[in-house]
């Protein structure tokens, strides 16, 4: 397989492609980090103002994922990447255009949702390779694409650096400099324009195979029913932490205490329509 590697053909240029699809959502999804002090600074924000854009920038990834992999097994992972990559744009155009901290704060949950694209390419990568490959490729998958977190950090405030050194071209006149800006926006403007190309440059399988859908993608279906109460008790911490996200949101200001009860009770809801859809798919089962 190594030796076969580098000739982009067949399954080896669907694992380059989405390598780099993976590469891409990466340094879109770790873009704050190595702007935050330019950022801090530009909105005057204080350190837990930041602490909780920080914390925004992962909230909705697990949730996210859940969902992404639902949309995979019904629709693929060739359109469900390149949507994800084209949709990355929005948030990180609107970050970038952000004029207060609640605009950073709305524009940084949206973003948080591009961070569910690792499980997109796994699939993918599963469909291409056989058993006795699978393990190197998703390797090479997992590795190459989680260096966009490392390449985002040493490469972002560079580009910003680089573009401060052009006098009023980066700068509102009288205002503040545009440069973190225009690198933020940037990043996601990159990730659209491959998202096309990903989608008009590779299938969801290799000829000849057919792509395996779920009879229903509402939930997921057990084998017993004490798996299943298993999965109601799984579903617990991730409508948990969102709870914990939103009394974050009030302590810092960007909720009402009428707002954080809304938001308490939507998560309850979410939850108990997550257990339902749950409990359609298994109620043979029960």
């Amino acid at each position: 397989m190594l030796g076969e590697m580098w000739s982009f053909r067949g399954r080896y240029k669907i694992l380059h492609m989405t390598w780099f699809a993976f590469f891409l959502s990466f340094v879109v999804w770790f873009n704050l980090a190595p702007l935050a002090t330019a950022i801090a600074e530009d909105f005057g924000l204080e350190p837990g103002q930041i602490r909780t854009i920080a914390i925004c920038n992962v909230a909705l990834t697990v949730p996210a994922r859940v969902i992404i992999g639902m949309l995979l097994d019904k629709y693929g992972p060739r359109l469900t990447y390149s949507l994800l990559l084209m949709y990355a744009a929005i948030p990180c155009i609107a970050f970038a255009s952000a004029q207060n901290f609640n605009q950073l704060v709305i524009s940084r949950l949206a973003l948080s949702i591009v961070g569910a694209g690792f499980v997109i390419g796994i699939r993918m990568t599963a469909e291409w390779f056989p058993p006795k490959e699978i393990g190197l490729a998703e390797g090479i998958y997992g590795g190459w694409g989680n260096f966009g977190s490392a390449f985002s950090a040493f490469t972002l405030v560079t580009i910003a650096s680089a573009l401060s050194f052009f006098p009023g071209a980066f700068q509102v006149i009288d205002g503040p400099m545009l440069n973190w800006r225009f690198a933020i926006a940037g990043t996601g403007i990159i990730a659209a324009l491959y998202g096309i190309l990903y989608y008009f440059s590779v299938q969801d399988t290799p000829p000849g195979k057919v792509y395996q859908r779920p009879a229903s993608a509402r939930g997921l279906e057990v084998t017993t029913v004490r798996d299943f109460w298993g999965l109601m008790l799984m579903n617990l911490p991730l409508s948990g932490i969102l709870i914990v996200l939103a009394w974050r949101l009030s302590k810092v200001g960007f909720l009402t205490p009428t707002g954080f009860t809304i938001a308490v009770l939507a998560l309850i809801g979410l939850y108990l329509f997550q257990a339902y859809n749950c409990w359609a798919v298994n109620k043979d089962l029960l």
